[in-house]
């Protein structure tokens, strides 16, 4: 007995020593040297792309857990949270970490034994478009030669005009609004697995990447971001080993030490996505210039809410290959595009050299990030919607299955081109682990958090601009009252003297905002309005632009972009304005002087922004036509409280109704459970904005439980509908009296049973909406890029509400100007007929097509149509054939920007009277194809550029002449693609089963290839090939192909110049002639 004692006591004791040491070990690992930052930015240059992470373990400290094999050691890991979380605290020390606060005051707290949390969620970018919208998607032929000019809008919106980083709305800097360091003893600030349960796992066990959890992605180089990478298919770029997913980069010369590059990019989709959860990855990151690895999240149906950014996107890690201490977490929403970021710093440790547990929590009306456990931010303010339209109901767009994707870029826009000490070698994205975590319920009903808006009193004389008179000289570099800034190539100085502000520009920029003065914090009130006025003259004639902005709203407009002609003797200039937009303390007043042609000294004085209508809390809006053409707010049911905006109920039977939400598929439910009338239940809106004789189209979509009769009335009209119960839509068409005096619609419910609606539009009975602009831009977007300079207005003075566009500076693509209508309906095999009438101040070309959306590769359906305008109105025709498939959500494309050539003289352009109509197919007549006979028009030159394009796409950039019958081109940049240097011809017949040939003659100064290619408006190849130049030699070539598609009279011919792939395209002069395409049998 006594020696079982002191065996007994002695084992005691060894416990007791051993869960004491393993508690200090925890608590010293817990104690991990980090450093916290949490961002909001309302504005991105450009999105970011995402990679994956890699996961490596080292559990334990003692000899028992090192013997452990590496997958009982993972299993531990993933099976216990809290093992997983703490392994990597064991790499780290105890110490002082830095928590530094948006304003950038770092704060030195000790933070010994501080808790672990984990939480991480983020928006993620779009998979399967192009983030640009220049470049096709691969073709039948992988080496496109023809580029679209897209003509939709860029997925980032323009550049913020400030440099200083915006406020975020979770900053973790600090505790309780005070300057206090965190208390990390808040079980707030910990990730609590609490609720959750296991739902998906990923060990990478096997021996290759399992396919039926993961879909690769192939990607051509440069489709987002500038990106250097191809994501490919391959074993050396995604491979698994040792329990590790690997996800490398390589790096290939080619003979002459030219440089392309493979990755790897993988997703869920369709295999596994998830509406809420906890999701985690444990990584190791590659370190080096131009890496970018992240783990991020998509939505399965990008087109719920519409395309990137309204759809969402939940960037959970990403890690600059330069900055490997840093890790980002970011989500992406909104029209206009907003962010909301966070940063975790390490101090002394990296993302590169251990794995760490990145993870995001994401639960309705809150997304949270974490690193190890550890949280550093959390947001819950985020929007979506569509300019023009209304805000999807909260917690929208993040309330939709979302799946994974892990990538590892190359290059771009953001983490910038490797240099010469990248390390290939260890270009390795190491995964270790994914783990899916969900609740079994999640409670939806949240509320989007109430900003409390306090907005400060205006001075004595009611103006709300703080040193207006500049009767104090200030600090021009800090954000108190007024700031002076440059960007974007602009260099200018400003200083106060004598109660005004000069500016002195040396080099105006590149940008409006690369010479900017601005005043942040100025109030603005919802409803009100206001009056802008002050001072300003210049040494020289020249112009200035004006406008107050929302820099927490992606610098959205409340007063929109106004130009101002200064002279050399001062005048005050007057602006009045209507608040729209919710309050908002921190609206900004810019005056921005750059790229404006001139560097003439500016002087402002005597600035005011006075309120001189106060709010009408009472006043509601007059409904309009939405941006999509609809006459009906909220048709989709998907916006206001409980998803029913603007809708009118009348119940008088206690019937239930609602918004469903079944897998997002939202419709109006109306259950009925008592005998009564059609008018027991009435669903409607009021004080539509239909028109006196007026020709308009109702749809919607309804379904019922039983057969039933429904009543619908529009404008004083009444149809009857028989309602089954499959879903079926319906359509009717009406005319509104010379006399209107209603312009309600309701729809009559009370049947008993259970009555489904969803869908409601009523649109103008025409294909394009409002064509004569007689409701002003009502039915249209507008874009103008950042680098393009214009201005718009319907001008019912000195025209007959024609849409006018007063230009500077068209910038460097034709898509950044530009006039869009969307969601028109182009069924396949139809013919079409598009017509308008167009001016010019100037001689100068536009862009006028039908195209696809981003979903559709931006396919141009009616073919190219560029016009040439006159200073006299001229009508223009383009009948097509739609060959597509039928796309409901076509666009008209009207494109002011850069065609041919960039212009940066002032001039106008106006247009009107766009028509689309429905037409018979033309007859074909005697104009059938002659064996033999040049297809081509004006293949010598001799009527100089007629019916030919040069099409210079930036960056290439060249010049290019007609005469001596060739085109003449001299190329000073080559581009980065092919397509930016082309010669086109449009409107080219080609008869299914012809065979063709295709003749010309080459002259390049310096060796090189070019290419020639047949294409489809939709970019499809028909035929061509890649043809070699030597220097200096005249070239013969010939192409022969066959038309193996349908006939195509819609055909256009490249010949592109700009970079080819695998090459060191030089930069040279290239002479093109004798051109001839003949049908040969």
């Amino acid at each position: 007995m006594k020696k079982k004692s002191i065996i007994l006591l002695v084992v005691f004791i060894l416990i007791v020593t051993g869960c004491n040491s393993r508690k200090n070990n925890t608590e010293n690992n817990e104690a991990a040297m980090t450093e916290k930052t949490v961002t909001k930015e309302t504005e991105k240059t450009e999105t970011k792309e995402e990679s994956n992470t890699n996961y490596e373990e080292n559990i334990g400290e003692n000899a028992e857990e090192n013997m452990v094999t590496d997958n009982e050691k993972k299993e531990d890991a993933f099976e216990n949270p809290d093992v997983f979380n703490n392994n990597e605290q064991s790499e780290t020390k105890a110490g002082e970490s830095e928590v530094t606060d948006i304003g950038g005051e770092t704060k030195s707290t000790d933070i010994i034994n501080k808790p672990i949390s984990e939480d991480n969620i983020e928006k993620a970018k779009s998979t399967d478009k192009p983030k640009s919208t220049d470049k096709p998607k691969s073709t039948e032929k992988p080496k496109s030669t023809d580029k679209p000019k897209s003509t939709e809008k860029p997925k980032s919106t323009e550049k913020p005009k400030s440099t200083e980083k915006p406020n975020s709305s979770h900053n973790i800097g600090e505790q309780g609004g005070t300057n206090q360091p965190i208390d990390w003893s808040i079980d707030e600030k910990r990730l609590s697995y609490s609720g959750y349960e296991l739902k998906w796992k990923e060990d990478f066990d096997g021996s290759a990447l399992n396919a039926a959890d993961w879909n690769f992605e192939t990607h051509e180089k440069g489709w987002v971001n500038n990106e250097l990478q191809e994501y490919v298919v391959s074993d050396n770029n995604v491979y698994v080993e040792n329990g590790k997913l690997v996800i490398k980069a390589v790096k290939t010369l080619d003979g002459e030490g030219n440089a392309s590059y493979t990755s790897g990019r993988i997703n869920t989709l369709g295999k596994h996505e998830f509406t809420y959860g906890l999701f985690e990855v444990r990584a190791k990151v590659p370190s080096g210039k131009g890496f970018l690895p992240a783990f991020w999240m998509m939505p399965a149906n990008e087109n719920l809410y519409g395309q990137w950014p309204r759809c969402g996107e939940i960037d959970i890690m990403e890690v600059l290959g330069n900055q490997t201490e840093t890790v980002y977490g970011t989500i992406h929403y909104g029209n206009p595009h907003r962010e909301s970021q966070g940063t975790y710093k390490l101090i002394q440790e990296s993302f590169f050299n251990k794995y760490h547990t990145f993870s995001c929590e994401w639960e309705p009306g809150k997304i949270s990030w974490y690193v190890d456990g550890i949280l550093y931010h959390t947001e819950s303010d985020w929007f979506s919607r569509t300019v023009g339209q209304g805000e999807i109901t909260y917690p929208a767009p993040f309330d939709q299955p979302f799946y994974m994707i892990l990538n590892l870029a190359v290059g771009g826009n953001w983490p910038g081109n490797p240099d010469e000490n990248t390390d290939f070698n260890q270009a390795e994205f190491s995964i270790d682990g994914i783990r899916v975590y969900q609740k079994d319920s999640y409670n939806e009903n949240v509320q989007k958090p109430e900003q409390q808006v306090v907005l400060r009193k205006p001075d004595v004389n009611g103006n709300y601009i703080n040193n207006a008179d500049f009767e104090n000289i200030e600090n021009l570099s800090d954000e108190k009252n007024w700031r002076f800034m440059t960007a974007l190539g602009g260099q200018a100085t400003a200083q106060i003297n004598n109660q005004a502000i000069e500016i002195m520009t040396t080099n105006e920029g590149n940008a409006d905002y690369s010479v900017q003065l601005v005043q942040a914090d100025v109030p603005m009130e919802k409803g009100a309005s206001y009056e802008l006025s002050f001072d300003a003259y210049a040494s020289a004639d020249r112009s200035m632009k004006t406008c107050i902005t929302a820099p927490n709203y992606g610098y959205s407009r409340y007063f929109s972009d106004t130009t101002l002609d200064l002279t050399t003797v001062k005048k005050t200039y007057t602006y009045s304005f209507k608040m729209k937009d919710n309050s908002d303390p921190n609206g900004r007043l810019e005056f921005n002087l750059g790229a404006a042609g001139s560097k003439a000294d500016v002087w402002i004085s005597n600035v005011k922004v006075i309120k001189v209508k106060e709010a009408d809390p009472n006043e509601n809006e007059p409904k309009t036509i939405l941006a999509d053409g609809n006459y009906v707010y909220n048709g989709g049911f998907q916006e206001g409280t409980d998803r029913l905006g603007y809708w009118e109920i009348e119940n008088k039977c206690n019937a239930d109704i609602s918004v469903t939400s079944i897998n997002t598929d939202r419709r109006l439910k109306v259950s009925v459970y008592e005998d009564g009338t059609n008018n027991s239940v009435i669903v409607g809106e009021s004080e539509l904005a239909l028109s006196a004789s007026g020709k308009y189209s109702l749809s919607f979509d309804a379904q019922s439980d039983s057969a039933k009769e429904m009543t619908v009335i529009v404008a004083g009209q009444e149809f009857k509908i028989q309602l089954s119960e499959e879903n079926q839509s319906y359509n009717f068409k009406f005319a509104t009296p010379a006399e209107l005096t209603g312009t309600n619609l309701e729809f009559y419910m009370g049947m008993k049973g259970t009555t489904y609606l969803d869908n409601v539009r009523i649109v103008e009975d025409t294909l394009i909406r409002n064509g004569n602009f007689s409701a002003g831009f009502t039915g249209y977007e507008i874009y103008k890029d950042s680098s393009a300079d214009a201005t718009y207005v319907v001008d019912s003075l000195t025209e007959d509400n024609a849409a006018d566009f007063t230009i500077r500076n068209t910038g460097d693509q034709d898509w950044k100007i530009q006039l869009k209508q969307s969601n028109i309906e182009l069924r396949n095999g139809q013919w079409y007929k598009l017509t308008f009438k167009a001016k010019a101040s100037l001689d100068r070309k536009i862009r006028v097509i039908m195209q696809g959306t981003e979903s559709k590769n931006w396919a141009v359906y009616s073919g190219e149509n560029t016009v040439s305008l006159t200073n006299e109105y001229q009508t223009f025709e383009k009948v097509f054939q739609m060959k597509a498939e039928t796309d409901p959500e076509a666009f008209l494309s009207v494109c002011f920007g850069k065609v041919d050539n960039q212009i940066t003289e002032l001039h106008r352009v106006c247009i009107d009277n766009i028509f689309l109509e429905e037409v018979v197919e033309p007859e074909s007549g005697t104009n059938e194809t002659v064996i033999g006979e040049n297809i081509l028009k004006n293949g010598d030159f001799s009527k100089g550029e007629e019916n030919w394009i040069q099409a210079i796409t930036s960056p290439g950039a060249a010049s290019v002449a007609f005469e001596d019958n060739k085109a003449a081109y001299n190329i000073t940049n080559v581009g980065t693609q092919d397509w930016n240097v082309q010669l086109k011809q449009e409107g080219i017949a080609l008869e299914k089963g012809k065979t063709y040939k295709i003749t010309f003659k080459a002259l390049s100064t310096e060796a090189r290839t070019i290419k020639c290619a047949m294409l489809s408006s939709t970019y499809k190849w028909y035929g061509g090939g890649d043809i070699i130049l030597e220097g200096s030699k005249e070239k013969d070539i010939e192409i022969v192909f066959t038309m193996n598609e349908d006939t195509d009279t819609a055909t256009t011919m490249v010949v592109s110049m700009g970079k080819i792939d695998g090459e060191d395209t030089l930069t040279s002069s290239i002479e093109l002639y004798s051109f001839a395409l003949v049908k040969t049998n």
